[in-house]
């Protein structure tokens, strides 16, 4: 039996004026009001874009990036810990993030020929760690959604 990949542990505080310290509000001179946080979706991604980028869960990275919030911080962090584990999940099983990644709107990864070029690496290293993966029917899901990110990513 496979054991299912970890799920993510925030690493140590950055240290001090390191970007990961300070929230996607910070960065980008967002007013969050207290009011903000009330029940629902809106409550979920204000407490996350005040947070910490480093204290982040992989439920928050995944939100952020969808609403395609703070990229230029929230990008490089997703991909460092794709890096380490490209199935990471938070609430909706593996995968979730890198999916996430993978949704990001194009002219990022345009304007970031780079951050393009460590995604294509970590799809690489996700298509050879299938096996990582709990079940066949995981497994089968993930061949397809690699191959339409490789057609996305022209790799």
């Amino acid at each position: 039996m496979v054991t299912p990949p970890p799920r993510f542990v925030p690493p140590p505080p950055p240290p001090p004026g390191d970007p990961r310290g300070r929230s996607v509000a910070e960065h980008e001179g967002l007013v969050i009001d207290p009011g903000a946080y009330e029940l629902g979706s809106q409550a979920w991604l204000s407490r996350a874009l005040v947070s910490p980028i480093w204290q982040l869960g992989v439920q928050d990275l995944r939100l952020l990036l969808g609403h395609g919030r703070g990229l230029a911080w929230l990008v490089p962090e997703a991909l460092a810990r794709l890096g380490k584990n490209p199935w990471v999940e938070g609430d909706r099983g593996p995968g979730e993030l890198l999916l996430a990644a993978c949704t990001v709107d194009a002219g990022y990864w345009e304007a970031h020929p780079e951050r393009r070029a460590e995604l294509a690496d970590i799809l690489r290293d996700a298509q050879a760690r299938l096996g990582e993966l709990p079940d066949e029917p995981t497994r089968t899901h993930w061949r397809e959604e690699l191959a339409i990110a490789r057609d996305s990513f022209a790799m």
